[in-house]
């Protein structure tokens, strides 16, 4: 998963993200290529971000990609409401269940629109 995410290069042989061979990427290069076409499912979420919002915690992503407010907005609902969880997207994880902030994280690995989603 590291490789395909692009936080390892590969030892031997090689990896193609939308046809750039990513051992052959800088840091910044490879950190954008990961950034507009992967999505990771990451369930556990820091400290500093899981007292906030869950539609706060979705537009994330997009924030760091430097997304507008506006777009973030509108995509973070569009991707909650695409996991079935419109209704509860300002409520905070200790008013929800096990599956819900498992779906929330699914909204946050679409969010972006990636190619590719993992975890």
């Amino acid at each position: 998963m590291n490789i395909l995410g692009c936080l390892d290069r590969p030892s031997s042989g090689g990896y193609w993200l939308v046809g750039d061979e990513v051992s052959r990427l800088g840091p910044q290069r490879l950190g954008a290529a990961a950034q507009s076409h992967l999505g990771f499912r990451v369930s556990k979420l820091q400290p500093a971000v899981a007292h906030h919002p869950r539609l706060e915690n979705v537009e994330l992503p997009l924030l760091y990609a430097g997304v507008s407010a506006r777009e973030r907005h509108v995509r973070a609902r569009e991707a909650l409401e695409h996991v079935g969880l419109g209704e509860r997207m300002h409520h905070h994880p200790n008013q929800m269940s096990g599956g819900q902030q498992q779906r929330v994280a699914v909204a946050r690995a679409l969010v972006t629109r990636p190619r590719l989603i993992g975890g």
